[in-house]
């Protein structure tokens, strides 16, 4: 009788437990990135709606997609390029689709650049030649072509310098620290930008691209959604001292496409309308726009995301 009382309490407890109570996993690269904090961001934005996440870093968005397509990580931020490319199985992904991922929301436009110290001689793309630049970013592929499109504003490729092999963005920014290399690339804004700064005696800065017929044309080139355009200086942003042209690109949530579709509706509620809170968590959240969250980037949206923008009447823009 007691085993019998015992086995029924025990089936009520897991009756009682909702599917809701496993944690939606968050897919980030590492700490300090700007995924990793924007992942964070969200957490606590979630945390505030009652919906329990964890952000889970893993070494970049090469290594992540696929942990969203295998359904270990239920959503994760990358920019829209890759994000294509995993699904279509092309680019960085090639002949690796990811058929399961779905958008969720293109968040905002990511300003990329490439660094260098602060008292360096380098001023301009061309001034890089022979230079020693952080490459390979063998767990951020998509990464290493914004490299590539950069440095084609100024008619160079990366043939043109000296490469030290890193696996990650992270690891570029220690070796430009410890003085291995001369360039790096990072997200403008991004927490570890502000690390580098104040770890570098005379801080660092981001080497202005030209906004030339000619330097658009390069950059497309190598990276046919980015875009140039121009940042102006804030407090929060390291190493951006004067208005200055930087390589611009969409960046994206996704989400697995079996996470429950009034889940994803209420997330991409939450990121619709808590733009300022998500802003206090990762400043690259105030450049979210509500109506351009619902963008064609040839991956399919979630239906649960769907199921938001037509609720608000917001329409898909191609």
């Amino acid at each position: 009788m007691r085993k019998i009382i015992l086995a029924a309490a025990i089936g009520l407890m897991a009756l009682a437990t909702p599917a809701s109570a496993q944690p939606l996993g968050l897919g980030t690269s590492p700490q300090g990135t700007l995924t990793y904090g924007l992942g964070a961001a969200l957490s606590k934005v979630l945390g505030t709606a009652g919906i329990q996440s964890r952000v889970q870093p893993s070494s970049g968005t090469t290594t992540m997609i696929p942990l969203i397509q295998s359904g270990e990580i239920d959503l994760g931020f990358a920019n829209a390029a890759e994000v294509y490319d995993a699904f279509h199985g092309v680019g960085t992904f090639d002949k690796r689709p990811q058929p399961k991922i779905r958008t969720v929301a293109v968040i905002f436009p990511l300003k990329a650049g490439l660094m260098v110290r602060a008292d360096s001689g380098i001023k301009s793309i061309k001034d890089m030649k022979g230079k020693t630049i952080a490459y390979g970013l063998t767990s951020q592929e998509i990464v290493r072509k914004t490299v590539d499109a950069m440095l084609a504003t100024g008619g160079l490729t990366v043939k043109d310098l000296k490469t030290v092999l890193v696996p990650n963005v992270i690891r570029g920014v220690d070796e430009l620290i410890s003085g291995h290399v001369d360039i790096t690339v990072f997200a403008i804004g991004s927490a570890k930008v502000s690390e580098a700064d104040a770890a570098i005696s005379g801080g660092i800065r981001f080497v202005p691209l030209e906004n030339t017929p000619a330097a658009l044309a390069g950059l497309k080139k190598e990276f046919p959604t980015g875009y140039l355009a121009t940042i102006q200086p804030a407090a929060n942003i390291a190493g951006v001292k004067q208005a200055q042209t930087a390589m611009f690109y969409d960046y994206t949530i996704f989400a697995n496409a079996d996470v429950k579709a009034d889940r994803v509706k209420q997330i991409t509620k939450l990121i619709a309308e808590n733009k300022a809170a998500l802003a206090a968590g990762q400043p690259n959240f105030r450049g979210l726009e509500v109506d351009r969250m619902y963008t064609d980037i040839n991956v399919p949206y979630h239906d649960g995301a769907v199921a938001y923008y037509r609720e608000k009447g917001i329409q898909e823009k191609k």
